[in-house]
């Protein structure tokens, strides 16, 4: 179903070029992805933005080239960044990590930013960055570990460079597509699955007319291992997500999905070319409930930097199928966010207001709805979650959230952000929500403020 995997392959074989063998830039800090979308909506990055894990080396590769923000905020923004690409991307430079966290009532659907998973949380970490690779091993122990899980390897991995792809094995978080407090698709909702995965390091523009017009692109590519405890144990979760800038103000990101093997589940080359082209709807050329080869999602998303006038804000929205026909994604879901920026003060500070809806009922648009639909499968009945937890949007299946966040950055980088949420949980009474098991309303505030401490952030 939706956007061949095949031609993303294609393409990857056919690109190359030098690489900066930098670290990755992991989703979390909602202060530093404010600080790029800044300098990208200043021009001064012109690379993609909404497909984390960044890279490090094409984000320090735009700052090296002498660009001039107009005003007092995205200079700030500027020398933040610059200041935390010296610190992430020195060669052969080895770094220790200690972490302490905690919270009295963990947020039950998490957004972009970085909050624990566990009431109380201590993690250390080992990293190094050489010229062709790069090593993270970190290791967090959590208290009432809602997977049962005290210790985790999570945002470990291992990766090294060849061309302009860079190669990893490891637990990454991800997060794909515009939103801010939520992905339909790909997000950092659920704890990082253990992947291999490869990505484009450097996201310069085709040469050629016939794909010069793409503008900047990158490339995400991975395939991971899903837990034992499932209705259909160790079965395998793959991705692929292309984004592109072909104007400074639009990005758009293609993504897809899929759950395929696992225990009891054909994982033979025929079964893989079956998924990857999309003959994987039960009752079509011979598919049954024996040899359906996996369960997909697949979408599409944009953001649209001030399309009338040229005030600072933009829209964006995420639409994600669930199922396939016309080899097309249909029975969508749906996320779609607004967004405005501006200075305070006089020595750079800045703000963000969003606002923004998701609805994850399949054919959200209509009058009548879909329920118990979107993240669940026939074959998959354990769904699109991992350890208990949505792979995509927070809410799960059949909830439609709207939520509004203020983000205030000083020139110190000190942070405050203040969250509001609103909205309704798994109106189709799902037994297989993660969440809950019924219908139920929802209303959250949350506030969370950010220190700096002589190069440490709490």
């Amino acid at each position: 179903m939706g956007y061949p995997l095949t031609l993303i392959f294609l393409i990857c074989l056919l690109t190359a070029g030098r690489v900066d063998a930098e670290p990755y830039l992991a989703p979390g800090d909602l202060t530093l992805r404010h600080d790029l979308q800044l300098l990208a909506d200043a021009g001064v990055i012109k690379s993609p933005v909404t497909s984390w894990p960044l890279s490090w080396g094409d984000i320090q590769r735009q700052l090296a080239g002498d660009p001039e923000p107009t005003n007092a905020a995205t200079r700030a923004a500027l020398a933040r960044v610059s200041r935390r690409a010296v610190q992430e991307s020195g060669y052969r430079t080895a770094r220790g990590s200690f972490r302490l966290a905690g919270s009295r009532d963990p947020r039950v659907i998490r957004t972009f930013e970085g909050t624990p998973r566990e009431e109380s949380e201590i993690a250390a970490g080992f990293s190094w960055t050489g010229s062709r690779g790069a090593v993270k091993l970190q290791a967090t122990a959590v208290t009432d570990a809602s997977d049962g899980k005290q210790v985790r390897p999570d945002d470990s991995y291992l990766g090294f460079a060849l061309g302009n792809w860079m190669f990893a094995a490891g637990y990454q978080d991800r997060w794909w597509g515009p939103g801010w407090d939520g992905s339909l698709i790909y997000s950092s909702n659920a704890r990082p699955v253990p992947a291999l995965s490869v990505q484009r390091n450097n996201s310069r523009p085709f040469t050629t007319r016939w794909l010069s017009w793409l503008g900047p692109w990158t490339l995400s590519i991975f395939a991971g291992q899903l837990e034992g405890a499932r209705v259909i144990p160790e079965a395998k979760l793959l991705g692929a997500r292309m984004a592109f800038r072909p104007s400074g103000g639009l990005e758009i990101g293609l993504s897809r999905t899929a759950q395929w093997g696992g225990e009891g589940r054909p994982e033979d080359f025929d079964s893989l070319i079956d998924l990857l082209l999309g003959r994987d709807n039960r009752g079509d050329q011979g598919v049954t409930i024996e040899n359906e080869p996996g369960n997909q999602l697949a979408g599409i998303d944009l953001r649209w930097l001030s399309p009338i006038g040229d005030a600072p804000y933009a829209v964006y929205f995420q639409l994600i199928g669930e199922d396939e026909a016309g080899n097309l994604p249909s029975r969508h879901i749906g996320l779609l966010g607004f967004e405005i920026w501006g200075g305070f003060g006089t020595d750079g500070g800045s703000m963000r207001l969003h606002a923004e809806y998701a609805d994850t009922a399949c054919n959200f648009y209509d009058s009548q709805p879909r329920f118990a639909c979107a993240y669940n499968h026939g074959v998959y009945r354990t769904g699109y979650r991992y350890r208990g937890r949505s792979l995509a949007h927070g809410q799960d299946g059949d909830g439609r959230i709207l939520s509004a966040a203020l983000l205030f950055v000083d020139s110190a980088s000190r942070s405050v952000n203040i969250l509001a949420r609103t909205g309704e949980l798994n109106r189709g009474a799902d037994p297989r929500n993660s969440l809950l098991a019924s219908r139920a309303d929802f209303d959250a505030l949350g506030i969370s403020l950010h220190l700096p401490f002589h190069g440490w952030r709490g």
